[in-house]
């Protein structure tokens, strides 16, 4: 078995250069070279190279290279310690639907530096034990075969053009049922991925060998999401599990056997799914129209797409655009600003909404656009801080136009 990987924690934005010592740990020049090796497989905006030196974006999550991982935290607070925001941070990815829910006993692992991915690995482990002990799901697989017995449906036309005058064999059609399909496929794969790590040696070998009669494909094989029915509905967690850690494979990367894992989540994307979620609950429970990311034309064939419209009692509208930037001071850039004052036009909204993490605990503004006396519209800059109720947040911050 391997001995456990040295990590480095950063946060999102954050400059690591060449020597820095974190945790026990070196960031090197091999690292930095193994960053740049790794950048055609990551997505392209998750970090920039610089002399010496790695600039990291909000795209956060766990990079594995072969002897380090490197641990990037999201800022959703100034004084919270990193074991809280690991903690808390996963919570919320659970809650967004990025991550399927990793049962009660992982908290306090959770804390730990870098945990997510072994968290993630040993979740999808303890799924594939639940479903061996129900028995793996078999599928029926259409298979045509020439064979010396009649098992299945005649193909008359293929039965007379193989076997025109080998009488004694029988062309078909027949159903067989197999273990070898897409969903079994899966697991396998991302069971082979974990062996790849080491990490959990040597119970998967033991699981694999359940898999046997299933076929092997290659560890960075794409796939589509393999489809449930109501005879698979047990797999559902499982294969989550298995999509993120098959989807974070990079092996051949680098040079022999080392591979790189990563479990990366895209902020923007979070804080987004976050909202909406709490919003969609809040429309249905005070009778609020929520529309989600519509769109509309505004020159051509050019087109406008705030995140949120919402109609409030009283015919008010609220146009909600959410930022993912961490403000220091309540003023956004001029793009922001330009942006927010054409959705409250094009959808013709009393309020547009630039809605920021809270950080930094700064105090809202709100500032009318100027406009012709019979047009009334304004821009605000609020703030929703993702680890102090956010629902109650955004009543109390919808409630100021009820």
């Amino acid at each position: 078995m391997q001995l456990p990987k040295p990590i480095i924690t950063v946060y999102e934005h954050e400059v690591l250069t060449i020597d820095t010592q974190r945790q026990g740990s070196t960031f090197k020049s091999k690292h930095l070279h193994q960053l740049a090796q790794l950048q055609s497989r990551l997505p392209a905006t998750i970090y920039r190279l610089e002399y010496q030196a790695v600039r990291f974006s909000s795209i956060v999550g766990v990079i594995q290279l072969p002897d380090l991982i490197i641990e990037i935290l999201p800022k959703v607070s100034q004084q919270t310690k990193p074991a809280q925001v690991r903690l808390a941070w996963t919570q919320l990815l659970q809650s967004s639907g990025f991550l399927p829910y990793l049962g009660e006993p992982y908290p306090q692992l959770l804390t730990q530096p870098g945990s997510l991915a072994q968290v993630l690995q040993t979740a999808f482990i303890k799924e594939v034990e639940s479903l061996l002990r129900q028995g793996l799901v078999k599928q029926y697989r259409s298979s045509e075969a020439n064979q010396p017995f009649l098992r299945g449906k005649l193909l008359l036309s293929q039965q007379i053009r193989h076997n025109l005058i080998r009488q004694e064999r029988f062309y078909v059609r027949s159903q067989q049922h197999q273990l070898d399909h897409p969903l079994n496929q899966r697991l396998k794969q991302a069971l082979r991925i974990i062996e790849a790590t080491g990490e959990h040696l040597p119970l998967v070998p033991h699981l694999l060998s359940q898999f046997r009669l299933v076929k092997n494909f290659p560890l960075n094989h794409p796939w589509k999401k393999p489809a449930l029915n109501h005879l698979s509905q047990s797999y559902e967690k499982a294969i989550s599990l298995a999509e993120l850690i098959c989807k974070g494979y990079l092996g051949g990367a680098f040079v022999g056997n080392d591979y790189g894992f990563s479990l990366l989540f895209d902020m923007n994307r979070v804080f987004e799914t976050l909202i909406h979620g709490y919003l969609l609950k809040l429309s249905k429970a005070y009778g609020w129209h929520l529309q989600y990311q519509p769109d509309q034309t505004f020159w051509h064939n050019k087109r406008l797409r705030p995140d949120f419209v919402i109609d409030l009692p009283g015919k008010k509208r609220v146009v909600i655009d959410t930022k993912w930037k961490i403000l220091v001071q309540p003023e956004p850039n001029d793009e922001d600003l330009r942006q927010i004052f054409a959705y409250t036009q094009v959808f013709q909204a009393q309020r547009g909404i630039l809605l920021y993490p809270d950080v930094y605990h700064l105090t809202p503004t709100l500032q009318a656009f100027p406009l012709p006396a019979a047009q009334t519209a304004s821009c605000e800059i609020q703030f929703v801080s993702l680890l102090e109720k956010p629902a109650q947040q955004l009543i109390d911050l919808l409630k100021l136009s009820t």
